[in-house]
């Protein structure tokens, strides 16, 4: 069996356990493996608040997948659509940070972001705002991105601690 395909059987192993009706199909690209789930009831269960359940499942069958295959295999999961939704909705917040920042000429803050969510900001914000910058402050749950003006962020030392 190859590599999608036992991604495919695991994952359809594991979302077994949670729902009745869906779809699994696996495409590989760039060396990354998109688990494509399609669903049309039990989206809502699959993705959970805030996209805490889709991201539960990739880790999961990451696991599962390094124990099954013993090597780490890089996924993305994705239900009916929702990362790319996610991707549009984070980009027009980020437009709007921009906007804010640039306007106010000073930082503005967003909390409660996932990890993935402040990556796809940073990103969309270093492509399109030449003038501004994004960095992340503080740690664990309590970790939120600031967009910033170039030039002020803040200054860190050797040991990558902010002075």
């Amino acid at each position: 069996m190859d590599k999608a395909q036992t991604i495919k059987k695991e994952a359809e192993e594991l979302l077994g356990k949670m729902i009745d009706n869906f779809e699994v199909e696996i495409e590989e690209d760039n060396g990354v493996y998109q688990v494509i789930i399609k669903t049309e009831e039990n989206a809502p269960t699959v993705i959970g608040r805030h996209g805490e359940t889709i991201r539960a499942i990739q880790k999961i069958l990451e696991v599962v997948l390094y124990k099954t295959l013993g090597e780490s295999v890089p996924l993305l999961v994705n239900v009916n659509d929702y990362r790319e939704k996610q991707n549009q909705r984070l980009e027009s917040l980020a437009a709007q940070m921009a906007e804010k920042t640039q306007s106010a000429k000073r930082a503005t803050q967003m909390r409660g972001l996932s990890s993935y969510e402040r990556k796809v900001i940073h990103e969309y914000i270093t492509t399109n705002y030449p003038n501004l910058t994004t960095y992340s402050v503080g740690e664990g749950r309590d970790r939120y991105l600031v967009v910033d003006m170039k030039g002020n962020e803040p200054k860190q030392n050797e040991n990558g601690m902010e002075e």
